[in-house]
């Protein structure tokens, strides 16, 4: 009897402090020390927050010394190594990664969400957080980071997240045209109705169209010159880990 309970003891001591250390995630990996505590602090704090809305990962990841690695494989290793994912290893997850050595930036998509995050949406995001980056905000860019992402989490795969139609200015202009429209409709309509038209005072048995005529005056052809975009960013684009994880990217510097 007293091994059992002593045995029962043992478990839960176990079990107690069991429960913290793996509780314990880590959103912000600030290899290259760009952040104090507090902005880690912060960056955690929304880290968590726009992971268990989106159930999935939200990672910063900054290196100064990525090795002989570029941005994009320091990314891959990453994810094989610390196996991030929401509620499961190696599961759905976001990264921004920002390696301080060459100045590049690589975001990537990780999971069943690359629908979501596929690399023309993830070129959209890093050119979005580009300035911030260059300007050395690097909290800012980081926050934009999570709301870009949130943002495009929501937005069905085969509409452009930054359409103007999704603008809240845009619908709400809208609106008040519509508004505008249907009560003119409704003003005009409370007047009297137009009886008299172009027929009323018209004979059909001595009216007829005595001649007609078309007139060829002049040709007109516009030409407009189709633009290329010849300065398009790198982008990088994702790829397959040494691990054999699938995912998205973009990539680009600062």
């Amino acid at each position: 009897m007293k091994k059992i309970r002593n045995s029962f003891f043992i478990f839960m001591l176990f079990f107690l402090f069991a429960i913290p250390i793996m509780a314990e995630h880590q959103y912000i990996y600030d290899d290259a020390d760009i952040f104090n505590d507090e902005e880690i602090s912060e960056l955690e704090q929304l880290a968590v927050e726009y992971s268990e809305e989106n159930k999935t990962d939200l990672l910063v990841v900054t290196t100064k010394d990525p090795g002989d690695r570029d941005v994009k494989e320091y990314t891959q290793d990453f994810y094989d190594e610390n196996a991030p994912g929401y509620n499961q290893a190696h599961g759905d997850t976001a990264i921004l990664t920002i390696d301080l050595n060459e100045s590049e930036v690589y975001v990537a998509g990780f999971g069943n969400k690359q629908d979501y995050l596929s690399n023309e949406r993830l070129d959209q995001i890093r050119e979005h957080i580009t300035p911030l980056l260059s300007d050395g905000d690097y909290k800012e860019a980081s926050k934009q980071f999570f709301e870009k992402v949130d943002q495009y989490l929501d937005v069905n795969p085969i509409i452009n997240p930054e359409s103007i139609f999704l603008k809240t200015w845009f619908q709400l202009v809208v609106a008040i045209v519509v508004g505008a429209v249907v009560v003119g409709s409704m003003i005009f309509n409370m007047g009297g109705r137009v009886t008299v038209d172009h027929q009323t005072y018209m004979d059909p048995q001595n009216s007829r169209v005595v001649k007609k005529r078309d007139t060829y005056i002049r040709k007109s052809v516009q030409k407009t010159k189709i633009q290329k975009n010849n300065n398009r960013s790198s982008g990088g684009g994702g790829g397959v880990t040494s691990g054999g994880h699938s995912h998205t990217g973009s990539r680009g510097g600062f």
